[in-house]
């Protein structure tokens, strides 16, 4: 796919920049391959998907279970669908915060977006 073919697909809309950059990145690292069209570059994933699983939780696995795949599948039985995380908040995202009343400039100061936290 193209960058903004790529850029079409996503859920909320990030810069043709932004996109760009990780997908060079991504490139970099050898997670996806790039070939020239013309004057652009066509991406496409290096892993298909049930490969790109295996290895996520390869090192899932390794990284926070200490390769104890019963201690791995103990942990996700006691997730459920809508039920607290295990830190105790809410699974589904944070209510957002009400925006700050306007300066009498008019200026209404933004909020960092929860989502990307």
């Amino acid at each position: 796919a193209s960058v903004a073919e790529v850029r079409a697909a996503l859920a909320r809309p990030l810069a043709y920049t932004t996109v760009m950059t990780v997908l060079d990145r991504m490139s970099g690292k050898g997670l996806v391959e790039r070939r020239k069209n013309g004057r652009a570059y066509l991406y496409s994933a290096v892993l298909d998907l049930d490969n790109a699983r295996r290895d996520a939780l390869t090192r899932l696995l390794a990284n926070l279970f200490d390769n104890d795949r019963d201690a791995l599948a103990r942990y996700v039985s006691r997730l459920r669908p809508g039920a607290a995380s295990p830190l105790g908040r809410p699974a589904s995202r944070a209510p957002k915060r009400p925006k700050p009343a306007a300066r009498e400039t008019g200026f209404v100061p933004s909020l960092i977006d929860d989502s990307l936290l």
